[in-house]
């Protein structure tokens, strides 16, 4: 029966049937629907269930499975059920279903079947072994769960509610199950799932374990459409109900490692990321519950440049507002772009966290701390940024406003404000600020700053140590800023009050030491020191009062040292009352009335538009202008220092207006003496302008202009009148006497089509003293786009010059320019400048195209015998043509002498190549005169000389050429201009790349020197070559200069060393190491108040001498010197001092000179003097030649004008030694009257310009005398009182008592009978009977003089007594009136007029010699006299060759003392004196 019973169970029908007999029985026992499709057993294999369907009591579906496949492993029907042991192989549930729910009465839906299953065990039974059940695998496909609490209704839209969960598709198999100890334990492999809420998990592989308090998930990989997380993850609860409270409730630990975690998955698990968004990289270790979560060494990447890599600690999440964040980064590396992009998406708002300038940092590092809440945090660490270093530590702080609040410390280092603020005037700085305040706007800002700043960039200068100490409270600002810089002292406290409708403002800053040029704040040298205070108010231009007051200034320049008491500009009243003034030492002026800036433009464009009616001009509301201004210029020139060295006002000038814009009207009268600007020099500028109701006239003229030194123009008149939309001028240059003099008249009509017509009318110009016409009715068109030249014609006899033709930007209009018969020496004045002087004849023209664009040039000119500085250059012809592409210009240059084609230049010029190959000619030179390249040479040397000689190829661009080749100089002499030294050369060279090199050439100097020379002139830049030039000189001339050339230092100079010569011209840097030898004579003048015409026998001034000095521009220009010599005994060093000069031999081995190219000197070294002398002077009165004993020094540290000098000098004499004796005391019995040897010694130390001098004296025959006086000697007094009076008296003092009274009843009695006689000369003056022929003057009854004036004769003569005293009274042994005459010192001269004017004379003089020559053989001094007889000229002119012409010109020629002042203003012309020529 058995048997059957199996055999039958092996059949599905069978097996079905009694399932379904099951479940009916099971439904019956649980009260449910229990139901059951198929069922078919494998015998101990495998089972397979179909479409199992359990429904709960409220006949929910609990359970459904379609199709659920279980096979067993090593089931043994008799073996396993004794064992209670069963092996599941598989499980395979495909499509099932299961629906937990949790009752209102907190009862599951599941609960009936496990009370069922639990029955309370039968304890009178034994207890059965329980059973062991393994799971090999168990695979789930497209399951379905839901789970449901019914004991809550809240909704999480969006989100995984986990009160009511209803996962989809869930997909899995998992091996390695352990139920047994765990809830679930396994190995998890390729998970899907698709939750309600949308959160989808495309793949999870895991070792997972599942307890009632944890979920452990190892080697875990979870894939979602948006996350990515790898490694490990551990959550920790007590129960599965905590999941409901996850943020607070559920401990996670994750260890991650290439992880990507987004927000939008994070969303599904917290209700507080709905506006938030993230995608981020994540490795590390993350550990704590969601509200307290912890992470080390961990790392999150965002955006696209955002790193962030450190442990962190975040409090407070999800709710962000209030999350306390300690972050320790390790590194964080972000940008501005990132920043605002995960802002945005993490605030979940499109607001703007961060300012704009953040860009400019580029990307950020940091490595440090943030501590707080987002908005209340301190930061502390380092930032490494495009712009610099930051190093703050600093608390930031947000209000309910938004409005920040900071406080803490800020580091900066080389951090570059430049590109911070878009200010290229600043740099990079190193600072530390102390910052306490608040605020975002200028209402609610307030707080203090305090800053060290290390450095600061500004205008390409480093200020080193500043300080700001200020604050900022109820928009008033406080401030203090110190500067302790080696080229500036600053303090500054100030006080702005913003408050106010017009602001309030008060500064005071103490200046000192600024040296602007180092500051790089101008080119010049100029050291200034000042105080500051001002206190104003206003906000703009037209309302602001108060006033800036400068006092104490001191501006210092290497040439001036101005001191200027106080500048004061205020400002006070509104409207009409307004006042603005200005009161300084270089210029006073005042504007009162009524002004506004804005609108002033259009107040002038109105002035304009009443008399040129056809202007077509903008024009705006203008509001009421009424002012009047006056400006008195005084000593300008040290303001004109601060901006421009080469402008100079050395007089004073005037300016004064008034405008009103009701009557429109304006008038300006203004005189400047005399402007400087570089070497031009314009006297008497005067201006003066006016409107009428018909006519606006402006008149300006100038007396003189000095183009250069030899090269003026006179009288300039432009007078202009404009009216009815025309301009009538007439040009007036030079007065009839002058060499070249313009008188041109013109008319300018203006059209309605904004055309105008220039007419010059009938005029004259005179060049070279020739007289030139200009052609009648000249028309110049002032066309829309060009300008029409027509009949333009100046001729002079046969020379004529044609202008005709447009100048615009169109090629096809023509200018031509023709030349016939044209004499070069007419432009002689122009090219004089450039040491070059013309003669020959220009034929031929010039054709000039699109001259305002792209000038294109056709060229056909002759120039027959030009002659180049009385060189014959030969016959000239210059030849160019441009193609009708205007792409290329073809030219040729040709000079022919004697037969001799010298020069020949000729190729082609490309225009429109941008490659750099412009140029493609071949120069051609054959024995070429050197004189022609003067001009081009001309600041570097002179006296060019010799015949020049190449073969070279040039191309490349007129600013890059390339040249290559030979070059040939036959004699080639030049004078180098800074050195007045010439030289001669003989050399082939040879030119690679625009570099001629030079290998062993010889330079030839005066004297037998010469110099070999090796190295490169690079010729790149044609108009500033670059030198590197190395000179093995011997005996060679280096130096050849006189006062006049410079002032610093000069002399002759002959060397054997090394010369070396390197950089631009412009910038050029000598060295010299070398030797002196003999010849030279070096000069250090250190009192040079004396100028370099005081120096010369024929001095130039100008007619007028308004300009009471010329300031030669530096020596030093672009050159920088460093002279290190050795000086033997054959060198001669003389220095000039205020006390005398010095001129000595001796030796140095390392005397250092430096001097820059602004002029700044300095010398290092010690002079060693063997042999010399010292000329002792004083007042141009006292002149005393010591000798200067072996071994005195003087050492330079620097300035030479503080070298430290040691020497003793001595002045050797005759003096009779009685008075000595007298004066110690021992009276004048003991010694016999006798003249003895006496040497007055002068000691000289401390520094040349305040040397500390003492004296004394001895006796070298005769020491003992000395031994005598030893105690009267003793005394420092006695003896520099003595030595002194041997100095200036040639003997002894006297000394005390009665010799004492006799000195000063001497003193009374002189001053006594200076007065008589200065009374007997006034009268004799007077007399009608001597007046202006006799001029007689008794100085004292020892010293008279007379001068006789008789026709062209003139007589001077004197007698003094040298061995008289000034006794009064008459009777006195020794006086002029009793003294045999042949005892007196005579003193006689006598002139000649040879010109009546007295500019040319005749003198002869007798005079006594300034010192005396002893006489051996007797033992008085007897004087000795000298005679003299010469000519004396004295004149003033302009150039050499006026001096030459005018010499022995007949009659006399009055020179005008003024110009001719324009009718329209009247000044008297004052003269000086020193004007007049003597």
């Amino acid at each position: 029966m058995l048997s059957l019973v199996l055999v039958l169970f092996q059949y599905k029908p069978v097996q079905t049937w009694a399932a379904r007999r099951a479940t009916h029985y099971l439904a019956k026992e649980l009260h449910t629907t229990v139901s059951i499709k198929g069922l078919y057993i494998k015998p101990f294999s495998s089972v397979v269930l179909e479409d199992l369907l359990v429904l709960d009591r409220q006949k929910d579906t609990l359970l459904r499975t379609p199709l659920l496949t279980v096979q067993l492993s090593g089931f043994s029907i008799f073996n396993s059920l004794k064992a209670r042991k069963i092996d599941f192989k598989s499980i395979q549930l495909d499509n099932g279903s299961f629906y937990l729910k949790k009752l209102k009465d907190s009862t599951t839906n599941l609960q009936f079947i496990i009370n069922y299953f639990n029955k309370p065990a039968d304890t009178t039974k034994k207890v059965s072994k329980p059973w062991t059940i393994n799971f090999e695998r168990i695979g789930l496909n497209g399951f379905h769960f839901r789970y449901k609490n019914q004991l809550t209704h809240v909704a999480a839209p969006n989100q995984v509610n986990f009160n009511d969960v209803d996962v989809r598709n869930f997909s899995t198999v998992v091996t390695q199950i352990d139920l047994k100890n765990h809830l679930f334990k396994g190995h998890v492999q390729n998970l899907t799932l698709q939750e309600k809420s949308g959160f989808y998990v495309e793949n999870l592989t895991v070792n997972a374990k599942i307890d009632t308090n944890e979920i452990l998930l190892q080697n875990l990989h979870l894939s979602t459409p948006q996350s990515q997380v790898q490694d490990y993850f551990r959550m920790h609860f007590k129960s599965f109900t905590d999941f409901s409270d996850f943020e607070n409730r559920v401990y996670i630990d994750g260890d991650f490692k290439n992880s990507r975690l987004s927000s939008i998955d994070v969303a599904y698990f917290t209700s507080s990321l709905d506006k938030i968004s993230f995608d981020l990289g994540v490795s590390g270790r993350a550990y704590g519950k969601v509200n307290n979560i912890h992470s080390r060494n961990f790392m999150i990447t965002g955006g696209q440049a955002t790193y962030i890599k450190g442990n962190f600690n975040l409090k407070g999440l999800p709710d962000w507002d209030h999350t306390y964040l300690t972050l320790d980064f390790d590194q964080l590396a972000t940008n501005k772009k990132d920043l605002d992009y995960l802002l945005k998406r993490f605030t979940g708002t499109n607001k703007t966290y961060l300012p704009d300038f953040l860009s400019k940092f580029g990307n950020i590092n940091f490595k440090g701390r943030l501590t707080g809440l987002q908005e209340n945090f301190t930061t502390t660490g380092t930032f490494k940024t495009a712009l610099g270093r930051l190093d703050p530590d600093i608390n930031i702080r947000f209000g309910a406003k938004g409005v920040p609040a900071y406080n803490g410390k800020v580091a900066a280092t080389n951090f570059d404000l430049n590109k911070l603020l878009d200010n290229s005037t600043v740099g990079r700085t190193s600072f530390t600020a102390n910052v306490n305040g608040s605020g975002d706007e200028l209402k609610n800002l307030s707080g203090k700053v305090n800053a060290q700043i290390a450095y600061l960039d500004f205008k390409g200068y480093q200020y080193h140590n500043l300080t700001v100490d200020g604050n900022f409270i109820n928009q008033i600002a406080n401030a203090k800023i110190t500067v302790t810089d080696r080229n500036l002292k600053l303090n500054l406290t100030g006080r702005v009050n913003l408050a106010p409708a017009l602001p309030q403002y008060a500064f005071n800053a103490t200046i000192k030491g600024a040296q602007l040029n180092r500051l790089k704040l101008i080119k010049d040298t100029i050291n200034i020191t000042t105080t500051v205070n001002t206190n104003f108010s206003g906000n703009t231009l037209d309302n602001l009062q108060g006033n800036v007051l400068i006092t104490a200034a001191r501006v210092i320049t290497p040439h001036r040292n101005d001191v200027v008491d106080s500048v004061s500009l205020s400002a006070s009243g509104l409207g009409n009352n307004r006042l603005i003034n200005l009161k300084s030492p270089f210029a006073d002026g005042s504007i009162k009335g009524s002004y506004n800036l804005a609108t002033l433009p259009s107040y002038f464009k109105t002035i304009a538009k009443k008399y040129i009616p056809s202007l077509k001009t903008t024009i705006y509301k203008v509001n009421p202008q009424n002012f009047e201004f006056n400006l008195q210029l005084k000593n300008i020139d040290t303001v004109l220092s601060l901006f421009h060295t080469g402008i100079k006002i050395p007089d004073r000038g005037t300016f004064i207006g008034h405008f009103n814009s009701a009557e429109k009207t304006a008038t300006l009268n203004g005189l400047i003496k005399t402007i400087k600007f570089g070497k031009i020099v314009f006297h008497d500028f005067i201006i003066d302008e006016s409107t009428a109701d018909n006519m606006l006239g402006v008149n300006l003229s100038l007396s003189r202009v000095d183009l250069t030194d030899s090269l003026f123009i006179k009288d300039i008149n432009v007078i202009n009148m404009v009216r009815n939309d025309s301009l009538n001028f007439n040009v007036k240059l030079s007065d009839k006497n002058a060499v070249n003099q313009l008188d041109l008249y013109g008319l300018v009509e203006f059209g309605r089509d904004t055309t105008a017509k220039l007419k010059l009318l009938p005029s004259d110009v005179i060049l070279e003293r020739e007289t030139w016409k200009l052609q009648e009715q000249v028309r110049i068109r002032f066309l829309n786009d060009k300008i029409q030249v027509a009949g333009f014609e100046l001729s002079n006899g046969q020379q004529q010059v044609r202008i005709n033709g447009f100048v615009s930007d169109n090629p096809t209009d023509q200018l031509k320019v023709e030349f016939e018969k044209f004499n070069m020496s007419t432009i002689n004045q122009l090219t004089k400048s450039a040491g070059v002087n013309l003669l020959g004849t220009l034929n031929g023209n010039v054709i000039l195209t699109s001259v305002t664009k792209s000038p294109g040039v056709d060229a056909d000119l002759r120039i027959d015998s030009l002659l180049m500085n009385q060189t014959l250059v030969g016959d000239v012809k210059i030849q160019s043509t441009l193609d009708n592409a205007r792409s290329q210009a073809n030219v040729k240059l040709n000079i022919l002498n004697r037969g001799l084609e010298t020069m020949n230049i000729a190729g082609a010029y490309y225009l429109n190549r941008n490659d750099g190959n412009n140029l493609d000619f071949n120069v051609q030179m054959n024995q070429t005169e050197a004189v022609i390249f003067q001009p081009f040479i001309q600041n570097l040397v002179s006296n060019v000389k010799g015949t020049i000689s190449s073969d070279i190829r040039l191309t490349g661009s007129p600013t890059a050429p390339k040249l290559n080749g030979t070059l040939t100089l036959a004699s080639t002499g030049v004078t180098v201009d800074y050195l007045k030294v010439p030289y001669t050369i003989d050399e082939k060279l040879v030119v690679e790349n625009s570099i001629i090199k030079i290998n062993k050439m010889v330079i030839k100097g005066s004297r037998g020197g010469q110099g070999i020379a090796n190295g490169t002139i690079d010729l790149t830049n044609i108009a500033n070559p670059v030198l590197d030039i190395k000179i093995n000189a011997r005996n060679l001339m280096a130096l050849n200069t006189s006062l006049k050339d410079n002032k610093l230092y000069y002399g002759t100079a002959f060397a054997t060393g090394q010369f070396n010569f390197s950089g631009p011209l412009d910038n050029m840097s000598i060295d010299i190491d070398a030797k002196s030898e003999d010849g030279t004579v070096f000069n250090i003048p250190l009192n040079t108040a004396a100028t370099a015409g005081d120096y010369e026998f024929i001095r130039f001034v100008s007619h007028r001498d308004t300009t009471k000095y010329v300031v030669n521009p530096s020596a030093f220009k672009g050159v920088t010197l460093n002279f290190n010599l050795r000086v033997d005994e054959k060198t001669v060093v003389r220095i000039s001092t205020d006390l005398g000069l010095l001129e000595g031999r001796g030796q140095t081995n390392n005397l250092n000179l430096k001097i820059n190219s602004l002029g700044d000197f300095d010398m290092y070294g010690d002079f060693l003097i063997s042999s010399g002398k010292f000329e002792l002077t004083a007042k141009n009165f006292i002149s005393k030649v010591f000798t200067v004993s072996e071994g005195g020094t003087i050492r330079w540290t620097g300035n030479p004008t503080n070298a430290e000098v040691n020497l003793k000098a001595i002045y050797e004499l005759r003096a009779d030694i009685r008075d000595l004796y007298s004066a110690a005391g021992l009276g004048s019995s003991l010694v016999n009257s006798r003249q003895e040897l006496v040497d007055a010694e002068l000691d000289i130390t401390h520094t040349l310009l305040q040397p500390a001098i003492s004296f004394d004296f001895s006796f070298p025959t005769n020491p003992s005398i000395k031994d005598d006086l030893g105690a009267y000697l003793s005394d420092v007094n006695n003896r520099n009182q003595q030595a002194l009076s041997l100095i200036v008296r040639r003997q002894f003092a006297p000394g005390t008592g009665s010799a004492i009274n006799r000195q000063v009843m001497q003193t009374a009695q002189t001053a006594a009978s200076e007065f008589f006689f200065n009374k007997l000369n006034s009268y004799l003056s007077q007399s009608s009977a001597l007046k202006g022929v006799v001029d007689i003057n008794i100085r004292s009854q020892n010293d008279a003089s007379a001068s006789l004036h008789f026709n062209r004769f003139l007589f001077n003569g004197s007698l003094y007594n040298i061995n008289a005293n000034n006794d009064i009274s008459l009777n006195s042994s020794a006086n002029l009136f009793n003294s045999n005459f042949n005892n007196l010192t005579k003193d006689f001269s006598a002139e000649y007029l040879i010109r009546s004017d007295g500019q040319l004379r005749a003198r002869y003089s007798y005079r006594i010699l300034n010192t005396t020559t002893l006489n051996t053989l007797n033992s008085a001094l007897d004087p000795q006299y000298v005679n003299g007889l010469g000519l004396i000229y004295q004149r003033d002119f302009d150039t050499f060759g006026e001096f030459i012409r005018n010499l022995f010109r007949k009659g006399n020629r009055q020179r005008q003392r003024s110009g001719t002042m324009p009718n329209t203003m009247t000044m008297p012309q004052s003269v000086d004196d020193n004007d007049e020529d003597k």
